[in-house]
């Protein structure tokens, strides 16, 4: 994973920064790595490597991306969400908004990971800072960072979305249907650049998400905007039950599922969408509601697809935040892409360690294949 780094001290430096990241059980902080291999000569080494040093690390998630694409063989890429609390104002791209997972204004910094997942492994490949305006805007704070001209430069494309077509357009990766949380996020702006670039997706979404309905269209009818929880109640229960893997210890769970056609707005030029809600069975209202453009798959299969997020879920929570996942301490932008690159390689070979170590049988029949 290395091998792009053109000199041998950067080379050595990074299997040692990813050797502290496998092993140490406290903070991945770059003195407790540094700790290893002779105290604060080493740290100084280690912060140059990471923070300043011009190590491209796009070279690095691109081998990565490509040796787990052939390992696990993902049946979808998940964008997770990641955000870390943050006392002070100095780490890259922290800024105070409003995190639904918490409820509350929190002082943070927010990023998103494409994940490759399949029924039983998932692995991180690349990463993308969420960089509010201040960040962005010509000035003390970009200047801190070292924030380069092109992050931001094109402000129109969601950063989940960013991450995703970076796999496709320059790594040459084939698309695997995307997996992403679009509660917080504007959910057209992903719609448009995923649908552009023809890569099949499944979007969570709240249910104040206002969609129009695809029946008022071919009827002619008066066209107004609904909440999608509205939509997806309304459609009917159809079949039987889908079920999906419970966590390790855990039973399935299953769901009744509706689905709907509609559209984002009423132009020529808005795709065809299948909106899908996942309802438990004695419940009334639909806890889970999904967007997709795959309108030719069984809308159980958009659930169960969609659920692969839980598998990202248990991953980042067991392997993630062991390999350094939320332990930058650093303030510049490069800093904190080479720091996530070292953890996700961290965290690919815990994975493909349990691949090789234990093969998974499945099921008969429980492989899905997507074409």
């Amino acid at each position: 994973m290395l091998m792009s780094l053109p000199r041998r001290d950067q080379r050595k430096n990074g299997e040692l920064y990813i050797s502290g990241l496998l092993s140490l059980t406290s903070r991945k902080s770059m003195r407790s790595i540094a700790s290893m291999a002779g105290g604060s000569a080493a740290e100084q080494r280690l912060h140059h490597f990471i923070s300043k040093s011009p190590w491209d690390w796009v070279p690095v998630r691109k081998a990565l991306a490509a040796d787990l694409d052939q390992a696990l063989d993902p049946l979808v890429w998940v964008v997770k969400p990641m955000v870390v609390l943050k006392a002070g104002e100095h780490t890259v791209g922290v800024t105070e908004s409003f995190v639904p997972e918490l409820g509350r204004i929190v002082n943070s910094q927010r990023s998103y990971g494409v994940w490759m997942a399949n029924d039983h492994y998932s692995a991180p490949v690349n990463s993308r800072l969420r960089l509010s305006g201040k960040w962005l805007a010509e000035g003390e704070h970009r200047r801190r960072a070292e924030i380069p001209d092109w992050a931001g430069a094109d402000e129109a494309v969601p950063p989940a979305a960013a991450a995703v077509l970076e796999l496709t357009r320059e790594w040459g990766l084939r698309p695997r249907p995307v997996i992403a949380e679009a509660r917080e996020e504007e959910a057209g702006a992903v719609v448009r650049h995923l649908s552009a670039a023809k890569i099949p997706f499944v979007l969570r979404i709240g249910g104040a998400t206002r969609l129009i309905p695809w029946s008022a269209l071919r009827e002619g009818r008066t066209i107004r905007l609904m909440t999608a929880q509205h939509l997806a109640e309304g459609a009917g229960l159809g079949g039987r039950p889908v079920r999906w893997a419970g966590r390790a210890g855990q039973a399935g769970r299953s769901a009744f599922v509706t689905s709907t056609d509609v559209v984002l707005s009423p132009g020529s030029g808005s795709p065809t969408l299948r909106l899908v809600g996942a309802q438990r069975p004695g419940e009334r209202r639909a806890r889970e509601l999904w967007l997709s453009n795959m309108n030719e798959v069984p809308s159980a299969l958009v659930v169960r697809l969609g659920r692969l997020s839980e598998r990202v879920d248990q991953d980042f929570a067991e392997i993630g935040t062991k390999v350094g996942a939320m332990d930058f301490e650093g303030r510049t932008f490069g800093g904190w892409h080479r720091h996530t690159t070292l953890s996700a390689v961290a965290h690919a070979i815990v994975t493909l360690s349990a691949v090789r170590d234990q093969a998974v049988e499945l099921p008969s029949g429980d492989h899905l294949q997507i074409a």
